[in-house]
């Protein structure tokens, strides 16, 4: 069993890694980010006041940046230490190879794994290019006479087997992280480690959410909403889908870059 407060400090250090990477994430974010997003989506869920419209965008985008940033710098660097912690005569390699992010060799077996955040990560033509990445990997390690095991392991979620035959595991939430600790109560550990670090990073975080979200409302008013305070909506379709992006000509320092 991995020691709780090895877990701990590892869950602490990530997240402080983690963290670090959004709050950068989140000051470089430009208006112009936002509004690339579908307007017609915004305006079909009956968005009118600009505050909210901006608060929305603002979410979204930062929704879908934190899933690859959790997935890289949270998910990908646990799943390591599980397995060199919890398998110590184990020979455990990072980025060993394309198409694996964590090689574990054993006396008889060689576990080529792929990490992924969540069970929607594959679409099926980046299924078909990791399938071949591992068919690729297993050529390559014929020689070692072991049993060559691809998995692609989820760090949450479920997944259940595929109607047709694989070689490639598929496993996902509890199932992976038993596999690389043989605790079938470390994904639950995980969960509980975070909670002194995940409150203090947090208040931090939405201060400087707070700050950003009305630097960007403030932009977002001189160009994009009327005098009565109505967001001028072919103004917003415009900048994200006319054939020249329009120029702001009032008083804000912008690009479209």
């Amino acid at each position: 069993m991995i020691l709780q407060e090895r877990l701990d400090e590892k869950v602490g250090e990530l997240l402080g890694n983690l963290y670090a990477k959004r709050f950068a994430a989140l000051q470089g974010l430009q208006l112009a980010d936002l509004l690339k997003k579908n307007p017609y989506l915004y305006r079909a869920l009956g968005l009118s006041r600009p505050d909210d419209f901006v608060e929305q965008l603002l979410l979204a985008r930062i929704s879908s940046s934190d899933e690859t940033i959790f997935g890289n710098d949270f998910f990908e660097p646990l799943a390591v230490f599980a397995a060199q912690q919890a398998q110590p005569t184990a020979k455990v390699t990072v980025g060993a190879g394309a198409g694996q992010d964590i090689a574990i060799e054993t006396a008889r077996e060689y576990l080529a794994i792929s990490v992924k955040s969540g069970t929607n990560i594959f679409n099926s033509q980046s299924e078909k290019g990791q399938s071949v990445e591992f068919s690729q990997l297993q050529a390559r390690l014929k020689k070692l006479g072991k049993m060559f095991r691809p998995i692609i392991g989820y760090g949450y979620g479920r997944k259940s087997s595929p109607k047709k035959v694989s070689p490639v595991e598929r496993l996902a939430g509890q199932q992976f992280w038993m596999l690389l600790t043989g605790e079938s109560d470390f994904y639950l550990r995980i969960s509980r480690a975070m909670e002194p670090y995940a409150n203090d990073h947090m208040a931090l975080y939405a201060q400087a959410f707070g700050s950003k979200r009305n630097a960007m409302l403030r932009e977002f008013m001189i160009d994009f909403v009327e005098p009565t305070g109505q967001i001028r909506w072919d103004a917003v379709v415009a900048f994200s889908s006319s054939t020249v992006v329009p120029k702001r000509s009032r008083r804000t320092n912008f690009s479209s870059e």
